[in-house]
């Protein structure tokens, strides 16, 4: 999904035993808006994630734990909220918020394996997500009221993870 908004992501993973891999994945935006949008879109997020595989060869149905850490500037999307037990602040079309956001979840996947060196990947993750934000207007901040603080907090259930990756791999799996 991402590729289609031309926001790259990387990653790197190494086996740790037969069934399991570390997975270093970050994503990336380098622009300020995004189809002529009022509001810009500034996204950075990288996850450390832990999978357990089914299959001895790294490929088939995975499932992992993940931290990651976030940097963004962005309309909050509401379509990917599962539960919000905070209630968090719905702004107008015009706004965006700003900020840093913690992960903590799971990630649900599956790699066919194309070749030795080359492999499909689908994924999708979700979980908690805490956020430390403000809010603005064309640039100009709307969410200091009298009882002023430095930033606002969110705190939801949301899928923020998913996709389809192309993987290379650089050490081929070797039957042992």
């Amino acid at each position: 999904m991402t590729s289609l908004g031309l926001i790259p992501n990387v990653g790197v993973e190494i086996q740790t035993g037969q069934k399991n891999s570390l997975q270093l994945d970050v994503l990336a935006s380098f622009w300020n808006k995004l189809n002529n949008s009022k509001t810009p879109l500034h996204i950075n997020q990288t996850f450390l994630e832990y999978r357990f595989y089914k299959r001895n060869d790294l490929s088939g149905v995975f499932i992992g734990p993940h931290i990651g850490y976030g940097m963004f500037t962005l309309k909050k999307p509401n379509f990917a909220i599962i539960y919000d037990p905070y209630g968090g602040g719905n702004y107008d079309n015009d706004t965006y918020q700003s900020g840093r956001v913690a992960f903590y979840g799971l990630t649900i996947g599956y790699k066919k394996r194309l070749s030795q060196r080359i492999s499909l990947e689908a994924f999708i993750g979700g979980g908690y997500s805490m956020s430390n934000y403000k809010a603005y207007r064309e640039d100009n901040r709307i969410d200091i009221t009298d009882n002023w603080r430095t930033f606002n907090r969110s705190g939801e259930f949301v899928a923020y993870r998913g996709g389809l990756m192309i993987n290379y791999n650089f050490n081929p799996y070797k039957n042992k």
